[in-house]
């Protein structure tokens, strides 16, 4: 592996950790109303909601839209970017997750912008400049810095998938609450799920692009009329 590749290994590990300073931590997309409905009340029941939500609804947001996004890039293709960006901020039905999503992709445009160069990650900062005074979505913006890495399409996706799961268990850790060590159990217990939806999500087209689980929406809309909140979503 040549210096550059480690480099950009690292590049990934940072800007996928859980303490890249975006603002992810103050998110639980709505699983702090089903904790509150009681329907998330201890582990088998986190693990439940969690993978559920993984299947369901994040795979065909967040996961299929970093898999374009990333493809969108390595073609260096802008239109194509714009047209993801722009079905993502239509599709996203609940107001605080389309709010969450622009803060996200905001502040991890802003953090790359000060800590990379246009001479290094040419095609990021032209994407940037693309998309100035519209919103951007994290995981789009994800995907376009990861295709401009040494690194493997499969990687990208399971370490994006691990930073919103070990984020999720977290958020139900405090908020149900639960033990630290029942919190890695779920984790462990999800990775054959996460392994999974690598494969999946590379099987589907922009068609499927924010397939809606009424569910999971109204559960996040309800949560801007919780009673008491700890998270923004």
């Amino acid at each position: 592996m040549t210096t550059k590749s480690r480099r950009d290994q690292l590049f990934l590990l940072q800007i996928t950790d859980s303490v890249f300073p975006i603002g992810a931590y103050s998110h639980s997309f709505g699983l702090e109303t089903y904790v509150q409905y009681d329907l998330v009340n201890d582990s088998a029941t986190a693990y439940d909601f969690i993978d559920a939500w993984f299947r369901y609804s994040f795979l065909y947001s967040d996961l299929l839209a970093a898999s374009l996004a990333y493809d969108y890039g390595t073609k260096k293709d802008l239109d194509g970017l714009d047209e993801l960006e722009n079905l993502l901020e239509a599709s996203r039905i609940p107001r605080e997750i389309r709010d969450a999503t622009r803060k996200l992709g905001s502040r991890f445009c802003k953090l790359l912008t000060t800590v990379t160069n246009a001479e290094e990650h040419v095609f990021f900062h032209q994407y940037m400049n693309w998309r100035a005074g519209e919103s951007t979505c994290h995981p789009s913006a994800y995907g376009v810095f990861c295709s401009e890495l040494a690194v493997e399409k499969d990687d990208m996706l399971l370490r994006f998938l691990y930073a919103q799961a070990s984020a999720m268990v977290t958020n139900a850790v405090k908020s149900i609450p639960l033990s630290q060590t029942e919190g890695q159990h779920i984790l462990v217990a999800l990775y054959p799920m996460l392994d999974q939806l690598v494969d999946d999500v590379k099987s589907l087209t922009v068609d499927k692009l924010c397939a809606s689980v009424p569910g999971f929406d109204m559960r996040c809309m309800e949560h801007e009329h919780l009673y008491s909140r700890l998270y923004m979503s």
